[in-house]
């Protein structure tokens, strides 16, 4: 029989089990796909690091060809300078025909290390002592940049100094200009985002220009490094907390080595290509690990586990009833769950068929048995009539004693064999009705009972098989029969015989048959040949029990005690 059906739900299911037998095949691959995200992202990190720095060192590029373009004015002017310094006028149109000829110089001109502008393309004569270009090149004549203000122009301009040395002597300095404007570094359009600030600033660490509010810059600027640690040979980039707190991305370029420097302050996620993010890297792989599971669950449902189901409620139906299901198939069953099912139809017809064939066989089995024992009844009552006739011709006591015996236990066996053949099942056999049975047919032959012999006769149902109740009833034929035999009338209270057959607790069987004892009222207790308790001692090792036979109290008591068995082993 079937169980309810708890073995295919939960997680004991077909499907279950084979869904986490993939997720955990996938698992590997799934794990793979997350390292390979997060490689996909770094590489796509430093690809655009590596263009915001490119964005920032082409910048850097144009820059520095516009400072190297006027710091070679500059030395240009320093070379000849003192061969026209005589002449201020015809210093100051040479100053000015390098303004006219250069789109990024503002001015240029000469200034004598006294601090006056000698000649100059504007404003030749001017006090520039109070200058930080001039204190510059007291400090230490040698060329220069500076973000200034200029004393001629009143712009923010950069000044590019170069000394003029005259017989190794410095007799003063070429000074050039160029606007802050003209040096602005180019928006970042080729990688669709613009730098937050742009800057240049000197080795020493100052600022030059900047293209927005310089306070704003200052704030903007990381705060765990000065601008002369970023003053290098090479490019550099990295992304650090900036003075205000925001996280920023930096990229550094050289304009000039070892002088000048270009930085670009771009936002956080600058380097964020395709919205990609370490989310993403987990989410990805795992989105692709639910749908592979999903997919799995759907085509192991679908083509296994629904049709499985489909032949489970057939074995159902066949288990309940023996009904037969004609197969049926759907469009999409596999061939060999076609096979299966179709195995199963054949194997429940061929089931049937052979259950049909051992039905009647054990019935055509019952039957016989039945008659067997119909005919073994009747041939017992036969052989206990001639008995019976041969009794009545009998002229002797002791001969009339023995057959009388004999006697009772054929017609004990054939009353056996009549409650074998009326059992509706042959092969178990109600022993209370059998006892009942055998203690009346006992009575009938006895003439104990007219002298007022007390019966008390209890006997629970027990179901024996009839390799017990064969010899049960035959013990129980000749305990009744030895105690109408020798029961005898005690000095006070009435004769009695008692017979019990009780079901222990601890699932045993006992038999108590007992009489009182006294003057006998039969003639037969005198005629004694011990061939009873032979008897009774046989029936009862045939029952592998254990007996006690004796006088106790005032009666003869039979005990026996047993274990009812199945059916023994046949040698």
């Amino acid at each position: 029989m079937l169980s309810g059906g708890g073995g295919i739900n939960g997680l004991d299911r077909l499907d279950v089990r084979l869904v986490a037998l993939l997720g955990l095949a996938l698992l590997p691959i799934g794990l793979i796909a997350m390292v390979q995200t997060y490689r996909v992202i770094s590489e796509a990190d430093r690809t655009a690091e590596a263009a915001l720095t490119g964005v920032t060192l082409s910048a850097a590029t144009t820059e520095r060809e516009t400072l190297l373009r006027v710091r070679g004015a500059a030395q240009m002017a320093a070379e000849f300078a003192p061969t026209i310094l005589n002449d201020p006028t015809l210093c100051s149109e040479r100053m000015q025909n390098f303004v006219r000829s250069s789109k990024t110089i503002a001015f240029a001109g000469f200034v004598s290390a006294d601090g006056y502008a000698v000649c100059a393309s504007d404003g030749a004569g001017t006090d520039v002592r109070d200058t930080d270009a001039y204190r510059s090149y007291l400090d230490d004549p040698v060329p220069q940049i500076e973000a200034v203000v200029g004393k001629i122009s009143q712009r923010s301009v950069v000044v590019i100094t170069e000394p003029v040395v005259v017989n190794e002597v410095p007799i003063g300095y070429i000074a050039m200009s160029v606007p802050q404007q003209s040096l602005r570094l180019p928006t970042a359009r080729n990688v669709g985002l613009d730098p937050i600030f742009t800057t240049t600033f000197t080795e020493s660490g100052e600022i030059l220009w900047a293209d927005g509010d310089l306070e704003a810059l200052e704030l903007a600027l990381p705060a765990d490094r000065a601008l002369t640690a970023l003053a290098g040979e090479e490019t550099v980039s990295f992304r650090s907390d900036a003075v205000s707190g925001e996280e920023r991305f930096y990229t550094v370029a050289p304009l000039i080595q070892n002088e000048i420097y270009a930085l670009a302050i771009w936002p956080a996620n600058a380097i964020r290509t395709s919205g990609l993010t370490a989310a993403s890297a987990i989410l990805f792989p795992i989105l692709m690990w639910l749908v592979s599971i999903g997919v799995a669950y759907f085509a192991v449902h679908r083509l296994v586990v629904r049709h499985i189901r489909y032949l489970r409620l057939r074995i159902r139906a066949f288990t309940a009833n023996r009904r037969i299901m004609a197969p049926t198939y759907a469009a999409d069953t596999p061939s060999d769950l076609r096979e299966v099912i179709e195995a199963f139809h054949q194997m429940t017809e061929r089931i049937v068929r052979d259950e049909a064939d051992l039905e009647n066989n054990l019935h055509e089995k019952d039957v016989l048995l039945k008659e067997v024992h119909h005919r073994v009844k009747n041939n017992l009552q036969l052989i206990a009539s001639m008995m019976n006739m041969q009794l009545r011709k009998a002229t002797h006591d002791e001969t009339r004693f023995i057959l009388r015996r004999l006697q009772d236990r054929v017609l004990g066996l054939a009353t056996i064999h009549r409650n074998l053949y009326q059992a509706s099942v042959l092969s178990r056999v109600n022993s209370s009705q059998l006892i009942e049975e055998l203690v009346a047919q006992s009575l009938r032959n006895s003439e104990v009972v007219k002298q007022g012999v007390k019966l008390d006769i209890s006997v629970d149902p027990v179901s024996l098989y009839p390799d017990q109740a064969v010899p049960l009833s035959l013990l129980v034929t000749e305990t009744m029969t030895n105690a109408m035999k020798y029961v005898g009338r005690p000095a006070e209270g009435e004769p009695w015989i008692e017979l019990k057959l009780a079901a222990l607790p601890s699932g045993e069987v006992k038999l108590r048959v007992a009489n009182s004892l006294g003057d006998p009222l039969s003639d037969e207790s005198r005629t004694t040949t011990g061939l009873g308790t032979q008897l009774m001692g046989a029936f009862a090792m045939q029952l592998d029990a254990r007996s006690e036979i004796g006088e106790t109290d005032g009666a003869f008591v039979v005990d026996v005690t047993f274990m009812p068995s199945e059916f023994a082993d046949e040698p």
